[in-house]
């Protein structure tokens, strides 16, 4: 590939700056003065452009290959087609130059993977090369696509009790992975995928100190799910094995990711009230950790639950950088919107709102319709902290919203929301009516005992016509921290 006279320069300026070397250390790898190699290229544009062989040589002097000139070429190319005049509209300018980094994005990630599969798959019964785990982890994913599209959970069993290419360490981690992501909406898809993480790594071959490491790393994944059911107990011992493979085991490359059961510990502490032990796994997680955006969003998480909310949103805002590298649309989503829930504590609700708007797009592009109640309940939420007018009606749809999906534990949130927004109008009556909408509260069992005694004490308090927006606020506040730190004693 040759690239044009005119954009070498600027080529080299910008490669020079994102390699962030000195002039000296050009110099001395050119055997040339680093101050003339520099004034060449900072020249003005009118200037003569600099020659084929010398461009060449520079480039190889800032550690960069065509492929470099050639990527930095096209992104200047993008750069200087959104300052051209012409007949596009800016917006429409825009939207051409996004959709083609949309679709560059998606060839990158298509070249990828057909070099992965046309590469020969490495020996799967070692431990791997760095050179082997990034193909490894491509051939994984369209394997547990294939997984994925099987109807039941005893079909993907038999694949991997069957297919030897099945049973690595790369599958074992993806699908472990996707155990923790369907935690949060269905917890039964989340145990099998549990327990297909324990099969293959279970079948993976290798030398007995890294087979340990894969098998500790699978074997926390069942205990999460325990922990989102609640069994707190269960849980606790049934992460001692895997914590003591783990600890038995080796991976001096850091392949699987050495924070990872760290992190899923610390929320099973948190979960217990051991706030003390939570951030402490959480501190010697941060260090080591391959997704450091993950560990930071439980350790603010955490926060919430202790009630420190400033400390929470300066956490959430740190990670917020890093989630972005990570390029995972529900972590994304996880930071964002509970760093917006976290803003409406001390009453940064124009913050909150501005980070709905970004919440409400990466809900639309995932097409998750089981967000949209959230969603509607901190728009009326923040919409309330405002005194918008349109908070009782987003409340009101929240709340049908929750009772129609049987999300119990946010029915009483947002019905809270609404009675203290009523009774600070005066509106008695009307949150009287309300108060027969906990009867599904009342019965379900994932409300624990002190949740719903503090709400017994509202609706008794509604029916009494004594409840107030402050009795309101104080149970819903409650509500907040007693849904993460089941062992809180609420104050009447």
């Amino acid at each position: 590939m040759r690239i044009h006279p005119t954009l070498r320069k600027r080529i080299l300026k910008v490669l020079w700056d994102v390699r962030d070397v000195s002039q000296e250390q050009i110099g001395a790898r050119c055997g040339k003065a680093g101050h003339k190699i520099w004034n060449l290229i900072s020249g003005k544009r009118r200037q003569a452009p600099i020659e084929e062989d010398q461009f060449l040589e520079t480039l190889a002097a800032l550690d960069s290959r065509m492929a470099h000139a050639a990527s930095t070429a096209a992104w200047l190319k993008s750069l200087d087609a959104l300052d051209l005049p012409g007949w596009l509209t800016p917006a429409e300018a825009d939207e051409v130059e996004l959709g083609l980094l949309r679709s560059t994005e998606r060839h990158r990630e298509l070249l990828l993977e057909l070099v992965a599969f046309t590469r020969e798959i490495p020996p799967l019964d070692r431990y791997p090369l760095p050179g082997e785990v990034a193909a490894l982890r491509w051939f994984a994913r369209s394997q547990f696509e294939r997984l994925a599209a099987l109807r039941t959970v005893d079909e993907r069993l038999a694949v991997v009790r069957m297919v030897g290419r099945y049973q690595h360490w790369a599958l074992m981690e993806i699908v472990a992975e996707e155990s923790a992501k369907a935690a949060s909406r269905d917890l039964e898809e989340a145990a099998s995928w549990a327990r297909l993480a324990v099969e293959i790594a279970g079948r993976v071959r290798g030398p007995e100190g890294w087979l340990n490491r894969v098998r500790g790393y699978a074997g926390a994944f069942g205990p999460n799910v325990l922990r989102v059911k609640g069994e707190l107990e269960a849980a606790s011992a049934a992460l001692e094995e895997p914590k003591r493979l783990w600890r038995a085991g080796s991976d001096p490359d850091g392949v699987l990711d050495p924070g990872r059961l760290l992190d899923l510990e610390a929320s099973l502490r948190r979960d217990q009230r051991e706030f003390d032990t939570t951030l402490a796994l959480l501190d010697e997680a941060e260090p080591i950790t391959h997704h450091l955006a993950r560990v930071l969003i439980n350790r603010g998480f955490t926060l919430e639950a202790m009630g420190d909310y400033e400390q929470a949103i300066a956490t959430y805002r740190k990670a917020a950088p890093l989630a972005e590298k990570e390029r995972d649309p529900r972590l994304s989503y996880m930071l964002r919107f509970n760093l917006a829930v976290a803003y409406t504590h001390p009453g940064r609700f124009v913050e909150a709102l501005a980070l709905l708007h970004e919440v409400r797009e990466i809900v639309t592009s995932r097409g998750d319709e089981n967000e949209i109640p959230r969603l509607t309940w901190l728009k009326g939420r923040i919409a309330a902290g405002m005194g918008r007018d349109d908070a009782r009606s987003d409340l009101e749809l929240a709340l049908r919203q929750f009772a129609d999906k049987g999300m119990h534990y946010d029915v009483a949130l947002a019905l809270l929301e609404l009675s203290a927004l009523l009774l600070k109008e005066g509106k008695t009556a009307e949150v009287k009516a309300l108060t027969p909408k906990l009867t599904g509260v009342f019965t379900s069992r994932k409300v624990h005992r002190e949740a719903l005694a503090a709400l017994r004490l509202f609706q008794d308090a509604a029916e009494a016509d004594t409840a107030d927006e402050g009795l309101a606020r104080r149970v819903l506040g409650f509500l907040f921290r007693a849904r993460y730190d089941k062992g809180l004693k609420f104050e009447s």
